[in-house]
């Protein structure tokens, strides 16, 4: 009897996890129609933060001085007079408009981007993470959904060229995984938050108060949607997806950046949610399908044959997912997105087992708990 039950229990968590797969490539594959673009260059100031030198990508620079070109605000944020972002920029764009300034909050990044973010005029204000490749149709069509009842609209963005089978696990991750349950999510009118390009009106950004609005939680990103959302106005995930591109990453560094979003996630209201992934992911759905076969009787052969289809079924709907958004699934991509779905488990374990959140040097988890704790913030 116990035996039967353990069987469908495995069917049935198979099944699951297969349908939530499925279902949210079907949600978020086809980008929704939205309003026609309504707003010129000059509308625009876009926030740029710097640090180090790799972030000063020519493909980066070049697109925020097209924009500036075209007449837009463009207000390049760098920490600290020393930073080699700088000289960088420097090479690249002469003239770039650099702010260099350091706050002392809880977050380093918004330290950096607090002055951008005060000083920019116009009448559209958008936040830009480095390394983006925005242009000036996609921030056009991304500021299109801003209304008076939608208040910040967040373009995701796209991660491409990737040079080496680490920078295709980043891809995996951001484009296959995050992209895919995010645009799910938004299709059913659930408020979600990301890094990408951050699209509000200047009103609304005063409203919020400017730069605090993005410091009342731990995430940026979360916290400026949940404050928008307490004004009474919706937020929106953007139909354009602004190039990032990758280059040659390091196994080391795509790691910590996986355990960093996850540890974050992990001290937001959204926990439950995150601690559910590696259970409908496919290595937990197809084990839990694949055993409950074998306690039906089946073969050796079969068994493989069953993990086969299930490994099959779940590449077909990512790769549907992406083909609707116009990204690329070749074989190494397909390659790279086993290799995420079978570290899922090992990311929750490693992230769960401690409370370092590393920025670029800086635990941010230790200065969150020192600001949530009401502690004397010290600076980074």
């Amino acid at each position: 009897m116990a035996g039967g039950a353990l069987v469908w229990l495995g069917l049935g968590w198979w099944l699951a996890g297969s349908t939530i797969q499925w279902l949210s490539a079907a949600l978020a594959r086809t980008p929704e129609a939205g309003p026609g673009m309504r707003h010129r260059p000059d509308d625009f100031s876009i926030v740029a933060p710097l640090k180090g030198a790799a972030d000063a990508s020519a493909d980066y620079i070049e697109a925020l001085r097209s924009l500036s070109q075209a007449g837009a605000e463009v207000l390049i944020c760098v920490a600290t007079a020393d930073d080699d972002a700088i000289a960088a920029t420097r090479a690249l764009w002469p003239d770039a408009p650099l702010l260099i300034g350091v706050d002392t909050t809880f977050n380093p990044k918004m330290n950096n981007v607090r002055k951008g973010l005060e000083a920019a005029s116009r009448p559209v204000v958008a936040l830009c993470d480095a390394g983006i490749v925005l242009t000036l149709g996609e921030l056009q069509q991304a500021a299109a959904a801003l209304s008076d009842k939608v208040g910040l609209v967040l373009a995701l963005k796209a991660a491409d060229d990737a040079q080496n089978f680490a920078a295709e696990l980043e891809r995996a991750y951001i484009d296959g995984h995050q992209a895919r349950f995010l645009f799910a999510a938004d299709r059913l009118g659930i408020a979600v938050a990301s890094g990408g390009v951050t699209v509000l009106a200047y009103d609304t950004l005063q409203r919020i108060g400017n730069w605090r609005g993005f410091n009342r939680w731990i995430a940026d990103d979360y916290s400026v949607t949940r404050t928008v959302r307490e004004l009474g106005l919706a937020t929106r995930l953007g139909a354009v997806m602004p190039r990032l591109p990758l280059g040659k990453r390091r196994w080391r560094d795509v790691w910590r950046r996986q355990v960093r979003w996850a540890r974050t996630r992990l001290r937001l209201p959204v926990w439950p949610l995150v601690l559910w992934e590696p259970a409908i992911g496919g290595t937990v759905s197809g084990i839990a399908g694949v055993a409950a076969l074998a306690g039906l009787g089946a073969g050796g052969g079969e068994l493989a044959l069953a993990g086969v289809f299930h490994t099959g079924l779940w590449l077909a709907a990512e790769k549907w997912f992406m083909a609707g958004r116009g990204l690329s699934f070749g074989p190494r991509a397909a390659a790279a997105a086993l290799v995420r779905e079978v570290l899922v488990p090992v990311l929750m374990v490693q992230a769960l087992g401690g409370r370092t959140i590393d920025w670029r040097g800086t635990d941010l988890g230790r200065h969150w708990r020192q600001k949530r704790d009401g502690m004397p913030e010290k600076p980074v």
